[in-house]
């Protein structure tokens, strides 16, 4: 009896842990979902916080002990879930890691799925059928709504710690030096020789150990390949690309900052948490 509530006690915990590590590592786990292709940027934000909230729900649930045989079966219907979208990513050679636990430990697909072997097995030794307990039908209703209501409030958490990019942050213009724009993509400007000037392109001006420019590569480069945009329809540059001052003077230091062209017209500007994924696929098909 003790053994199981302590590998039950143990599940739980690694379920809330899991879902605190994505959490704090949003950014990167919806940009991980997004990556697939499978949803769109602003679904893959909601999908990303719902896989969060629905382990909160089962660590909680697992760890109150309520609800057991339901418990076990959510569990592990999840984890082979989990499994079977792990083994998807190894075989279409995914090897970075998977988000799992966020940022706290990176795990590639393969070293996941060992993982979630352990807890399937943890969770079959921690679940057996205990004898029945006889409670009163009032106290399996009040049991059953504040099961209900926890269980929403733990769903609705990660919108609220981390309302998605796509709800909190609508069309704004970004601020950039437009005559030094103008000037670097006429003939022999520093951005027209980088083919920036002349067709349809999105410049993302970023810096190389700024956290958000990753980000913002990794949505922009999740953006291409979703679409089947054409190589080099997204132009990254560093200030080493065109000389700092001439970067600065455009950015005014922002970044990532990223201008969505039309030969030397700007159409519409961004910032990492703003970025039309309609507007800029139709804008460079």
């Amino acid at each position: 009896m003790v053994i199981r509530l302590i590998l039950r006690v143990l599940v739980g915990t690694l379920f809330v842990l899991s879902a605190v590590a994505k959490l704090v590592a949003i950014d990167d786990f919806e940009l991980y979902i997004y990556s697939y292709g499978w949803f769109p940027l602003g679904m893959s934000y909601v999908v990303a916080r719902l896989c969060i909230g629905w382990e909160l729900v089962l660590g909680g649930l697992l760890l109150t002990g309520w609800w057991k045989r339901l418990t076990k079966t959510a569990a592990l219907l999840t984890l082979v879930l989990f499994s079977l979208f792990l083994c998807y990513a190894a075989l279409n050679g995914r090897n970075e890691s998977c988000e799992c636990m966020g940022r706290w430990v990176d795990l590639s697909p393969a070293e996941s799925l060992v993982k979630n072997g352990v807890l399937i097995v943890l969770v079959l030794l921690g679940h057996r059928r205990d004898a029945a307990c006889r409670v009163s039908k009032a106290c399996r209703v009040s049991k059953l709504v504040v099961s209900i209501v926890v269980g929403v409030v733990l769903m609705v958490t990660p919108f609220v710690v981390s309302v998605p990019d796509s709800w909190g942050f609508g069309p704004n213009r970004e601020p950039y030096g437009e005559v030094e724009l103008r000037e670097a993509t006429m003939a022999d400007g520093a951005l027209m020789q980088m083919g920036v000037g002349e067709d349809k392109k999105l410049v993302a001006f970023v810096t190389p150990k700024c956290p958000y420019c990753k980000l913002a590569r990794k949505k922009l480069d999740g953006l291409v390949k979703r679409h089947g945009l054409e190589e080099g329809s997204v132009v990254y540059v560093e200030p080493k690309d065109i000389g700092e001052e001439l970067w600065i003077k455009i950015t005014y230091g922002a970044r990532p900052l990223m201008l969505l062209m039309d030969g030397q017209e700007v159409k519409a500007t961004y910032h990492l948490r703003n970025v039309d994924e309609d507007e800029v696929a139709d804008f460079l098909r």
